[in-house]
């Protein structure tokens, strides 16, 4: 299990590393809208949809809005609205989780939960497209880091959260995660940002706007992990599919990204 987890996970980081070093921004268009079309073909599997045929309809469907979305002409006000937009739907979610730690569970086709995950996603394939193509000071490097962002909560919510982890953070939702963890996370984070303020080019002239993208976008990264935890839960599944050998499924892999980048996005644009 573990040599299949390793090996899965170096293919992606050299396919992925590929794209975003050297492949152009039409290319990368169609790698994001292929990522949109698998991660809606698990969502709608989560969501309620039994049967196959309507899975992959639904996924292509998606997955051609947001090659669609991808190819908008791109336009910094539109940007600044749209991802306001995604910024108060992720500071929506603590609400949703307080007055509703434990969703019902999912025994038919949920339309708003559906309608809601591909708007997720389609927003954030194009923070991440803006990120490394459009916005001001947009690079590979600028994407690379606020990806980053999430692997680094994640690595030190892990080791943080076994070595100190006592407090829960969302029993209900996510048995495992500790506040403990979450600190562990923020001070990996922390000290690579301090890094990257110091050694980054595009780190120059904007290190405020860097430090509070860095903060929110972390702390969004674990409402994104949580929303989809809970979602599984309702759903009664463990994985959202098998897609990737040893992970689990796309969802499983991005669901800290789906949050993290649209905040990014949006404090990058806003500040």
């Amino acid at each position: 299990m573990l040599k299949t987890r390793v090996i899965t996970a170096a293919v992606l980081l050299v396919l992925f590393s590929s794209a975003l070093a050297f492949a152009s921004v039409d290319v990368f268009a169609l790698l994001l809208s292929g990522i949109v079309a698998a991660s809606a073909w698990e969502w709608s599997r989560l969501c309620g949809i039994k049967d196959e045929t309507v899975q992959t309809a639904f996924a292509a469907i998606v997955g051609l809005l947001g090659l669609l979305a991808l190819y908008l002409p791109y336009s910094e006000e539109f940007a600044r609205w749209l991802f306001l937009l995604g910024f108060l739907f992720w500071l929506s979610v603590p609400a949703a989780f307080y007055l509703l730690p434990r969703m019902p569970a999912i025994n038919s086709v949920r339309e708003p939960l559906l309608i809601t995950g591909s708007l997720v996603f389609i927003v954030s394939v194009m923070a991440v497209q803006n990120l490394r193509s459009f916005f001001p000071g947009a690079s590979s490097g600028l994407l690379l880091y606020a990806l980053s962002i999430v692997w680094l909560m994640d690595i030190g919510a892990y080791f943080s959260g076994r070595r100190f982890g006592k407090r829960k953070l969302a029993p209900s939702i996510s048995p495992g995660k500790t506040w403990e963890g979450v600190f562990g996370g923020l001070a990996v984070t922390g000290l690579v940002l301090l890094v990257v303020l110091i050694a980054a080019p595009f780190a120059d002239d904007n290190g405020f706007k860097l430090i509070v993208a860095t903060v929110l976008a972390a702390c969004a990264s674990v409402l994104g992990d949580l929303y989809e935890s809970r979602v599984k839960r309702a759903a009664d599944m463990k994985d959202s599919s098998q897609l990737l050998p040893g992970h689990g499924g796309v969802l499983d892999r991005i669901d800290g990204v789906l949050a993290a980048l649209p905040v990014f996005a949006f404090t990058w644009v806003w500040l």
